[in-house]
């Protein structure tokens, strides 16, 4: 097949639409992006299984089963399965059209001449790139002379319930009609795919500069291999906190590319010039107040840490798509002489965790004491916990009196060049704590501990299409990892008000 009668997918048609370079690779070069690591697979596989529960909603349809990559047999299913009166859906249709194919997640049989297009996502809201993913889709169709009535959306219902009993497919699901906005998106797809036959047409790849679009709507894969040769800036402009894309373009159109460069007139609120100014000095930022701050605490001290996981399809009764599922915590409880012991709970079963946690939880943070939290979200999950607990809700509902953050104490009252505009704790406990970090850790970021979590009990959607649940042995060292990611959290709290305790009296700057 030579460039000019290259096929396009839809998928590819949205990698040209993020980014021309992206879909060139996509064609041609594929083996420069990284393998799909067990995480993605994870998120993949977790996708495609909730495609098939979408599938119960529909009695009476049909699977074409030809795999992704037999588009002309899948096509011939397809025209066979139309024709039958009988199939109320189809499953996995494959159209073509101006050599553009598509697979459908639905395709539902309105009446003997028209259908509703149906696309299934594991999200709760429309974002943008699933409406232009639905554009390129009835483009397709209407090109391909099928009649369609209504194209929209069928994303999960944040509002359902799990009873815990039977799982209601169709309540699990909400469907979002978008007719009138794709329709609306005709003239933009046929000219975007136009564009993109005409680039994958030619005899080089098209020369397109690292930017804001390599991470948005997804991180490209191809991202590492386009700036291996870019020098590394200390600290570009992109590092200011909430940089609008106007202020960027701004400071483009000046040629400044280092937060050092940035004039000393030019407009930036308050924390982005206080990030300004300790890059230009090289020099970290301390106010008056924070060593009041650091004192307005209750000893003993227990810093309080939990990990969980958000299955998207709910696996215990009371629960909504994607609602946060506690199944570890850790604590480090500090006296006022500095003496620190180690407390830590993990749900090892695959029973609802919710209880067997909170009673744990009771009795490892006793009735006196500040809880030190990184971010507002520990605060979250107890009230969560105290709502869907009502007979431990005094005990648990008593705790958040007790919850200092040290996160907001931070952002107000301390700021390390090294922050590189951040304020999450992977990022600020190396720059007050030199030699403490994330690095080499078998589980890393939040999401990672959830997807492991899931991995290691057979939980949520995913198993039986991935790499299905893990032996003993696996499970044993998957839970160490666990632990070992939870406590470094906990430990970093510890580590961090000591640091911020030494510097609290370093002069500031004016």
């Amino acid at each position: 097949m030579t460039n000019q009668t290259l096929r396009l997918s839809k998928s590819r048609v949205q990698s040209g639409a993020q980014c021309t370079l992206k879909l060139w690779y996509d064609c041609f070069e594929r083996d420069l992006a990284p393998p799909v690591d067990e995480i993605l697979q994870f998120i993949f596989d977790r996708g495609t299984e909730i495609g098939e529960r979408a599938q119960e909603r529909y009695p009476g349809g049909k699977l074409i089963d030809a795999m992704y990559y037999e588009t002309d047999l899948a096509i011939e299913q397809t025209n066979d399965a139309i024709t039958d009166p009988t199939v109320s859906a189809l499953f996995e249709p494959a159209f073509i059209h101006r050599n553009v194919s598509a697979r459908i997640d639905v395709l539902q049989r309105v009446d003997a001449d028209s259908w509703d297009l149906i696309e299934v996502k594991s999200a709760s809201n429309a974002k943008h790139v699933y409406v232009r993913d639905l554009a390129i889709q009835l483009w397709i169709l209407q090109g391909a002379g099928l009649d369609v009535r209504r194209a929209g959306l069928l994303l999960l219902n944040k509002e359902y319930v799990y009873d815990g009993k039977q799982l209601d497919v169709d309540r699990l699901f909400k469907f979002v009609d978008l007719t009138d906005e794709v329709v609306a998106m005709r003239d933009e797809v046929e000219a975007l795919v136009d564009s993109l036959h005409a680039v994958v047409a030619r005899d080089a790849a098209p020369q397109i500069e690292p930017g804001p679009h390599c991470s948005v709507p997804y991180k490209c894969p191809y991202s590492a291999h386009c700036t291996k040769d870019d020098v590394a800036l200390d600290y570009p402009i992109g590092k200011l906190p909430r940089i609008s894309a106007n202020k960027r373009l701004q400071l483009e159109k000046l040629k400044v590319e280092e937060i050092s460069d940035i004039p000393a007139d030019f407009a930036l609120n308050e924390m982005q010039a206080r990030v300004r100014e300790c890059v230009v000095r090289g020099e970290d930022w301390v106010s008056d107040g924070l060593a009041g701050a650091l004192t307005n605490i209750t000893y003993p001290v227990y810093h309080l840490d939990f990990e969980t996981f958000m299955p998207a399809v709910p696996i215990y009764a009371g629960m909504h798509p994607f609602g946060p599922v506690p199944f570890l915590y850790s604590i480090h409880r500090q006296t006022q002489a500095g003496e620190t012991e180690h407390f830590e709970h993990l749900c090892r079963a695959s029973d609802d965790p919710h209880r067997e946690l909170a009673e744990q939880l009771i009795a490892d943070l006793g009735d006196h004491g500040s809880i030190c939290v990184y971010s507002a979200f520990e605060q979250t999950m107890i009230k969560a916990l105290a709502h869907r607990l009502p007979d431990l809700a005094p005990a648990l509902e008593a705790m958040v009196d007790r919850i200092w953050d040290l996160l907001p104490i931070i952002r107000t009252h301390y700021y390390h060049p090294a922050f590189q505009g951040s304020f999450s704790i992977k990022t600020v406990l190396p720059a007050l704590v030199p030699g403490l970090d994330y690095q080499g850790m078998e589980i890393g970021s939040g999401m990672a501990a959830a997807i492991k979590y899931e991995m290691a009990l057979g939980l949520g959607v995913g198993l039986e299409l991935g790499p299905g649940v893990p032996d003993e042995e696996e499970r044993e060292e998957i839970f160490d990892q666990l632990r070992a990611y939870c406590k470094q959290d906990t430990w970093a709290m510890v580590e961090l008000r000591r640091a911020l305790g030494s510097r609290a009296c370093s002069p500031q700057l004016n």
